[in-house]
């Protein structure tokens, strides 16, 4: 959903994206899914947010660097651990790492559950690697770590 606001007299004419639970698009992954709660699409390409809910002790992603895009991550369930260039640090439920652009990271999941996230991409675009993750994987291709090294090329981020 979009729209504009109007407030008071002074007229505020913005363009306004709303995502009602239940209404995000709905994506394939190597392990788990992901759900593109708002894409570049809907926020003029400045900001995406994806939830990624992957299993216990799966990686979430191998160690890589974005060169076109900042990386923030919201944990919503069990615990996430990062490799943010050789130092290890594990956040839980509430907890946020934010990961600039050109800083290497990975992440795994290091609970025994399930373990959720949001993705919020600054500015928008990478979720569009995820999109095409989802295409692969539902033509039957196999995403071993050249085939997903080519996919995140596409969108300035190299696998390390």
């Amino acid at each position: 959903m979009s729209g504009s606001i109007v407030c008071g007299e002074n007229r505020i004419v913005t363009d306004v994206a709303v995502t009602r639970p239940g209404d995000g698009e709905r994506l394939r992954a190597p392990a788990g899914s992901y759900v593109v709660h708002l894409s570049g699409e809907q926020t003029g390409g400045t900001l995406a947010v994806v939830e990624y809910a992957f299993p216990p002790g799966a990686v979430g992603a191998a160690p890589h660097v974005h060169h076109g895009h900042a990386e923030h991550f919201h944990i919503l369930e069990g615990e996430i651990a990062f490799d943010l260039g050789g130092t290890v640090m594990t956040a839980g439920a509430g907890g946020s790492v934010s990961v600039p652009v050109g800083t290497a990271h990975g992440f795994r999941n290091a609970s025994d559950g399930w373990a959720r996230c949001l993705f919020l991409l600054t500015p928008a675009g990478y979720e569009n690697y995820f999109r095409d993750i989802h295409r692969a994987l539902e033509a039957g291709e196999t995403l071993d770590t050249a085939r997903l090294a080519k996919l995140r090329a596409r969108y300035r981020t190299q696998t390390l």
